[in-house]
């Protein structure tokens, strides 16, 4: 029991087997590494670095949570060029950042909603040759993967700094502990500690982002005379990453229709390509007053820019709401069971978390094994409405019975 209750607390699979996979790999790791006489944990040179590359291959959200560090190596090494490895559905997060000189995308790796994610062993190989060209003195792997790792080490980086929550931390030259449940800026806080970042650059690493003047011009166009309309512009992403966190379809058509007649509301609808389905699905093809679909039209600056004029954002737990919440947004975000609000909510002024308790969260699950998905089907339209009067200040907004708070610490408490 003391073994699994360590595996428990040393790394982060939600599947048992592969904590014992992993550790099976540390520990043959480690022993190979004594047995030719390597130290790939080796303290590295004093020198301040020139190039530091940052390594980011997840999601939309972690990679805007991620622009939280990169004031903070900034401040810490002025004199140094900061490269990120990232992906092209997060890469334009990164190119939007002054801090960020040379963006590497990698299109085939572990994280690629296709067949491409079955190639990543290719895509590592490459890698690890492709960044020894650019000889960099320092990496930064904010997630903690064993491909990341065995990356990094390949292509002979002398520093290499990351989690020892995936595999592969005999691979690093420093590590940070791993803590369950830790809130994600926090994590990202203590990943700067091994580079010499105290707490006032901590209290610098949340997550911001400026739109562009010519975003803020583009939306004010495409708006029209909803632009100098004095009614609510609420936007709603109707669409999440995975099956597991998106809100029923009937659900949100039922929340449209309650935002215009309920609170005189201008509402657009916002995603990527793979949202815009389910957007003809909520307003079923027909013309809604008050109602415009932005689906797969907009770059990731001019929603950043359509958040900052709305009253309210609403959408589920996925990159979006990270987006809204960095431009200082009023945001509702609708959690399922698959991930702990505590540790995955936006950060911003202004955020509130919603969610229907179930016992089986989190389950870190990409699809909800049970048919009826009780998590998201149970957050009923008239809960999210009742939040919307609280967080607008509705004069005739009406006491919740199962959610209380809003802000920074909001939280759902069950009566």
């Amino acid at each position: 029991m003391r073994l699994f209750a360590e595996l428990e607390r040393r790394y982060r699979f939600a599947r048992r087997g592969w904590r014992y996979v992993f550790a099976l790999v540390d520990a043959l790791g480690r022993t190979a590494m004594r047995l030719v006489g390597r130290r790939a944990n080796a303290q590295s040179s004093a020198e301040e670095p020139r190039r530091i590359l940052l390594v980011q291959l997840d999601h939309l959200g972690d990679a805007v949570l991620t622009t939280s560090l990169l004031p903070a190596l900034r401040h810490r090494f002025p004199q140094a060029t900061i490269d990120v490895l990232a992906a092209p559905w997060n890469s334009e997060v990164f190119a939007a950042r002054r801090e960020v000189a040379r963006i590497h995308l990698s299109r085939v790796n572990r994280f690629a909603r296709s067949a491409a994610r079955l190639r990543w062993p290719f895509s590592v190989a490459y890698w690890s040759l492709k960044l020894r060209e650019r000889k960099y003195d320092l990496a930064v792997d904010v997630r903690g993967e064993f491909s990341v790792a065995l990356m990094l080490f390949g292509a002979g980086i002398p520093r290499r700094v990351g989690w020892n929550c995936a595999g592969g931390g005999f691979l690093l030259t420093q590590s940070v502990p791993f803590e369950r449940g830790r809130p994600e800026t926090d994590s990202r806080r203590e990943i700067l500690r091994p580079l010499g970042l105290g707490a006032a650059a901590a209290a610098r690493a949340v997550p911001r982002w400026e739109p562009k003047a010519e975003s803020e011009s583009f939306v004010r166009h495409m708006l029209g005379e909803f632009a100098r309309d004095e009614r609510p512009l609420f936007v709603f992403h109707v669409g999440a990453g995975t099956p597991a966190k998106t809100w029923p379809i009937e659900h949100w058509r039922e929340l449209l229709g309650r935002a215009i007649l309920d609170f005189d509301a201008r509402v657009v609808l916002i995603g990527g390509p793979a949202d815009a389905a389910a957007a003809r699905e909520v307003t079923q093809d027909m013309f809604w007053p008050n109602v415009m679909d932005w689906t797969d039209r907009l770059t990731l600056d001019q929603l950043a820019a359509l958040c900052r004029r709305s009253a309210l954002f609403v959408g589920g737990d996925s990159g979006p709401a990270h987006l809204a919440a960095a431009v200082g947004a009023k945001v509702l975000v609708l959690f399922s069971g698959t991930n702990d609000p505590a540790q995955w909510r936006p950060v911003g002024d202004d955020v509130t978390a919603l969610r229907h308790e179930v016992a089986c969260s989190p389950c870190y699950a990409v699809r909800c094994p049970l048919r009826t998905h009780p998590c998201l089907r149970d957050l009923t339209p008239t809960d999210v409405v009742d939040a919307i009067r609280r967080l607008t200040n509705d004069p005739i907004a009406i006491a919740a019975p199962h959610w209380t708070g809003e802000g920074r610490r909001s939280r759902r408490n069950q009566r």
